[in-house]
């Protein structure tokens, strides 16, 4: 896999359309939104899922993913995000009673227990593989983070959810190498309170947050549409200047870097 391919490409679900999950490579994700039916039993590869937040659109597939390879696992699926991500998966889903605490049982072919959570910071290095992840703070309504994608051929910026979030713009102004940017817009732009208050974007906000960017040679490709809005939002990102070249992603998509 050269680049990256968007397996879950919309902010919530519906038929053919998953949520939010970014695979970097073979072994890894960035969150899991849409993993088992995308992949099918190559899904049993993925060794690393690193999540943006707690949302469940970004992590639904997770407890599924490790039920679904339990019994053929032979070392543990490593699970990375910010200490409240974490901390809300082990409250409100591997808690024993959502769902089978994960962290705490012993895999069938190793001494080893299925789960093996772990606490990220923002602007360290994560290499799986020989991918390069540097997680970076984003604006939403829980701690989130977004993640740079360094594959060597190049790089991507995923920003995950995200209102107006000025760091996204440092990184990209400041770094040349960095040639495309997946980033969120949600809700059409007569909806921009509730956007704002949920942690979001709209085709406006974005158009008007893309003339933070410097550069004139950055792709943009576009995320997380709530599947009812997806005509208004294309015929919305078509009308601004700064969005109407941007790419809408659909599930399956692959990006070459």
């Amino acid at each position: 896999m050269s680049g990256v391919v968007m397996l879950g490409a919309f902010g919530g679900r519906d038929k053919n359309k998953g949520t939010t999950s970014l695979q970097v490579c073979e072994s890894a994700v960035i969150d899991a939104g849409n993993l088992l039916s995308p992949l099918g039993r190559s899904a049993r590869k993925i060794n690393h899922v690193f999540l943006s937040h707690c949302h469940m659109d970004h992590l639904v597939d997770l407890p599924f993913l490790i039920d679904a390879f339990f019994a053929e696992r032979t070392q543990p699926l490593n699970v990375y995000g910010l200490p409240h991500t974490l901390e809300m998966l082990k409250k409100h889903i591997f808690n024993g009673s959502i769902w089978p605490d994960f962290n705490a049982i012993t895999l069938l072919n190793a001494r080893e227990r299925a789960v093996s959570l772990h606490e990220l910071k923002p602007g360290k290095h994560y290499v799986v593989d020989g991918v390069q992840l540097t997680p970076f703070s984003t604006n939403h309504t829980v701690p989130s983070i977004g993640y740079l994608v360094d594959k060597q051929r190049g790089k991507l910026l995923f920003t995950s959810d995200t209102g107006a979030c000025k760091e996204i713009w440092q990184l990209l102004n400041n770094d040349e190498a960095i040639r495309s940017l997946i980033i969120e817009t949600s809700f059409p732009s007569k909806m921009e309170q509730l956007a704002i208050a949920s942690g979001h974007l709209t085709p406006k906000l974005l158009n008007e947050e893309l003339g933070n960017l410097q550069r004139d040679d950055v792709k943009i490709y576009i995320n997380h549409f709530k599947p009812d809005f997806i005509v208004a939002l294309k015929e919305e990102l078509a009308s601004f200047p700064r969005t109407r070249s941007a790419i809408m992603l659909d599930d399956g998509v692959e990006i070459e870097l």
